[in-house]
């Protein structure tokens, strides 16, 4: 059995194949979304405030909203893994996208593979009534599937546009669902500390803590830093209407702080593109004055980028795990408490604040503080991930060893 191959479906947020694919509309449709975002573009050029409408940019440029940088690399790095954890036995994939289990893929699974795996990102969702993502609706899905099913560095949203609901006052029908999933995979990581304390509260079952997989991810290889400017690392996130909200709201303080560090240090400004829907952003921040140069690319190389700046401020979660995974230094300008909870997971909480926090008065102290202690930073970074990795590496191992 040690050289026969061991078929694994991998089952993902964006499949390889659905990465960054692109759909036309029909003309009449796609015309009256260019309207818009042509009336958008030119607003927020004369007003000075962002407006974007996410439904009409996409339409307009024929994108899906499969180009989530941090959800391809998820995918990219459990494949990694778990061919590691296999070898020298070959590991090969079958990919399917949430929501995609229907009969015919159950079908295709049942007689194909040896293992079942979610592959982590924000898999469990609790909107801030309580209420839990439409993704659990899998669970009866789950029930048909007859290989062993494993959770794989799965996390917790909780986005911060509304008030989350707190782990301890959930309604009954969300607990029972995340027992129900805890009940239906044979192994259980978590990328954080609050995803191991929801499961903890609600199925009574400590997983493992593994952190998420892109932490581990290889890059390309980088010769070390391309010029000697100090560099910064930029990115915000607007990869749907909630993100694109809470930006709005953040940028009149973003903007007057990022004026203020750039004159101050001298900086190169290097913007790490981890959504289609940031071009507009860039194009906003262009309008502001700011000289950007853009990072667009796809994960292992992305990393590689990460590596040659100084610092990075960012808003999405995976901007700073593809930092620390390069040990860049970091501050996280939260919109989910998700990149609260990766601060603290570093044992770092300084790294991140609630975008509600954010003002000049508290961003550009936040900053001075961080980026004078970054090279201590980065040690932490690093001495932490060293621990992270090696209960990773312990949880392929248990993995590899379901499957005989």
């Amino acid at each position: 059995m040690k050289n026969t191959a061991v078929t694994i479906c991998l089952y993902q947020a964006i499949p390889k194949g659905e990465a960054c694919r692109k759909q036309t509309r029909p003309p009449v449709q796609r015309a009256k979304h260019a309207i818009k975002n042509t009336l958008d573009r030119t607003m927020s050029r004369i007003s000075g405030q962002l407006f974007l409408d996410h439904y009409h940019y996409l339409g307009a440029n024929g994108l899906l909203d499969n180009s989530n940088r941090g959800d391809i690399a998820i995918g990219v790095a459990v494949e990694e893994q778990l061919k590691t954890a296999f070898s020298p036995r070959p590991a090969q994939f079958m990919e399917v996208g949430w929501g995609e289990l229907n009969d015919d893929v159950l079908g295709e699974v049942n007689s194909r593979c040896d293992l079942f795996v979610i592959g982590g990102g924000g898999y469990v969702f609790v909107g801030g009534d309580g209420s839990i993502g439409r993704r659990l609706s899998d669970l009866s899905a789950f029930s048909k599937i007859k290989c062993p099913i494993v959770g794989f560095a799965i996390g917790l949203n909780r986005l911060l546009h509304e008030q989350p609901r707190e782990l301890d006052d959930l309604p009954e029908d969300t607990g029972a669902k995340i027992k129900q999933l805890s009940d239906t995979c044979r192994l259980l990581s978590v990328r954080d500390l609050d995803t191991q304390d929801l499961f903890r509260r609600c199925a009574r079952r400590v997983p493992e803590l593994t952190g998420d997989p892109v932490l581990f991810l290889h890059g390309d290889q980088t010769p070390g830093k391309s010029s000697p400017k100090r560099k910064i690392g930029i990115n915000l996130a607007a990869h749907g209407w909630r993100a694109i909200s809470v930006l709005k709201k953040l940028l009149p303080a973003f903007i007057p702080f990022l004026r203020d560090i750039v004159k101050a240090y001298d900086f190169e400004l290097v913007y790490f593109l981890h959504h289609d829907l940031e071009r507009p952003v860039v194009s906003f921040l262009r309008d502001q004055g700011f000289r950007l140069s853009v990072v667009d690319a796809m994960p292992r190389a992305m990393l590689a980028c990460y590596a040659d700046v100084d610092f990075v401020i960012c808003q999405m979660l995976h901007s700073c795990i593809f930092a620390a995974n390069a040990g860049t230094p970091f501050l996280n300008i939260a919109y989910d408490r998700k990149s609260l909870a990766f601060a603290s997971l570093l044992g770092l909480p300084q790294c991140a604040l609630p975008y509600q926090e954010a003002a000049p008065e508290t961003l550009r102290p936040s900053f001075d503080g961080l980026y004078r202690e970054r090279e201590r930073l980065s040690g932490l970074i690093e001495n932490r991930l060293h621990a992270l990795e090696k209960s990773s590496v312990a949880f392929g191992k248990q993995i590899a060893a379901l499957v005989g």
